[in-house]
């Protein structure tokens, strides 16, 4: 039995007229072109989806994580990298030779006639200048101004960087020990790296404790609390001289 063909949409709106033309193609292949679309938009959703999470995967695994929620990046030296050329030694300054000078002889006979004292007037010793005696007392007096040293500018690398008593995992494990994630940062959705810049003294004190780099003042401040609270460190050295150096270390806040 031969089944009865049923006309589409766009064959009965296009009856009787010219089908060559581009509007009954485009009708006839508009399901197929509205599908493909939906699809590729599907895609796109997906993946935009899907990115989030493999960053913050990717994120995880790239730095050490403390217990509660902070990590770090050790920031190493540039390998194979000379150090900084020692600038050379000042000239002597010329040492200035005095000319000789030929003595001249004088007469070297003495007078010896002082006359009588007896007949000398007498004569008053004269009182004390006062005119330029300081006028503020002894116990008053301002105590001298001493001129400070200014201290010379740190380096960004030397062959022999500070480190942290006991080294990289000594530093984690106090990291993981002080660093707090603040709970309003957390209920808002803060998460990120601090960069923390300072500088180690050639004591190994820390000094000059600044944000290089922030994700907001909660976190900020929580990391430079806990690198001022650090101890010394072991100082950088240039020449086995200790130096200061500056050094940057990032603090990493986590949502879990």
């Amino acid at each position: 039995m031969k089944t009865k063909h049923v006309e589409s949409l766009e064959e009965m709106v296009f009856r009787n007229k010219n089908k060559l033309y581009g509007a009954y193609s485009l009708r006839k292949k508009y399901n197929k072109y509205l599908t493909l679309s939906m699809v590729m938009a599907f895609i796109l959703l997906l993946s935009g989806l899907a990115y989030p999470v493999i960053a913050s995967f990717m994120t995880r695994h790239t730095g050490m994580i403390t217990d509660n929620g902070g990590n770090y990046d050790p920031i190493l030296p540039p390998p194979n990298s000379d150090p900084p050329p020692v600038p050379p030694p000042l000239p002597p300054a010329p040492v200035k030779i005095p000319s000789f000078v030929v003595p001249k002889i004088v007469d070297d006979s003495v007078n010896t006639d002082f006359g009588n004292q007896a007949n000398m007037p007498d004569v008053k010793p004269m009182p004390p200048d006062t005119s330029t005696a300081d006028p503020v007392p002894p116990d008053n007096k301002p105590e001298p101004v001493i001129p400070t040293k200014e201290k010379p500018v740190p380096y960004t690398w030397v062959p022999e960087m500070p480190s942290f008593p006991g080294g990289d995992g000594a530093l984690f494990s106090y990291l993981m020990k002080n660093l707090k994630y603040p709970e309003e940062a957390k209920e808002i959705g803060i998460a990120g790296k601090v960069i923390i810049t300072f500088v180690v003294e050639t004591d190994g004190s820390i000094t000059e404790v600044t944000v290089a780099r922030g994700i907001g003042p909660l976190c900020d401040e929580e990391a430079m609390r806990v690198v001022k609270s650090m101890p010394n460190w072991s100082p950088g050295k240039q020449n086995n001289i200790p130096v200061r150096v500056r050094f940057n270390l990032p603090v990493k806040f986590t949502l879990h």
